[in-house]
């Protein structure tokens, strides 16, 4: 009794939905048409021509080897950096180890020359002199002294290279 009550109801849905689609359907849309050819008929306005433009005088640049081009990239030359260190140089033996692992333990004097003696983290001594480099940051021995070593490094700051003197002072034996 439900299943035949269900289909009867289905049923009825179905026709009340035809009758209403047909309804809507049934309406006369005859002013609309009546519009549409009311437009048609109206003559077309003529369109413009496109207007003639008139030719600028081109202006030449003057040719002038001392301006520079600005869609040219500057040149390496001009981008160089006074303090930039040379990375075409071998590295040295203690430019391995940060300067705060180096302990400097003494110096040798020798044929006139005086080298600084300067322990690395794994107690192998070695020597350095004036002119040679120490540290990570391309640190340059100026001036050994019996109990001082005076060093320049070059760092990079901002982008640009700066030098910046460092003081390792003799280590004493504890």
């Amino acid at each position: 009794m439900k299943a035949h009550n269900s289909t009867i109801m289905n049923l009825m849905f179905v026709v009340l939905l035809t009758m209403f689609l047909i309804a809507c359907g049934s309406s006369s849309n005859d002013d609309l048409k009546h519009y549409i050819n009311t437009v048609k008929l109206r003559p077309a306005t003529p369109i413009e021509p496109i207007p003639a433009f008139v030719q600028l005088m081109k202006f030449n640049y003057p040719e002038n080897e001392a301006r520079r081009n600005p869609f040219v990239p500057l040149s390496p030359k001009q981008q160089t950096d006074l303090f930039a260190p040379n990375s075409q140089r071998a590295k040295e033996p203690l430019e391995a180890f940060p300067l705060d692992a180096l302990k400097f333990v003494g110096i040798l004097r020798q044929d006139g020359k005086i080298w600084g003696l300067i322990m690395q983290p794994g107690g192998l001594v070695s020597r350095v002199k004036v002119g040679g480099y120490m540290g990570q940051n391309y640190g340059q021995v100026l001036v050994i002294k019996d109990k001082v070593i005076n060093l320049e490094e070059t760092i990079k700051v901002n982008g640009k290279w700066q030098k910046r003197g460092m003081i390792i002072n003799l280590r004493t034996p504890t």
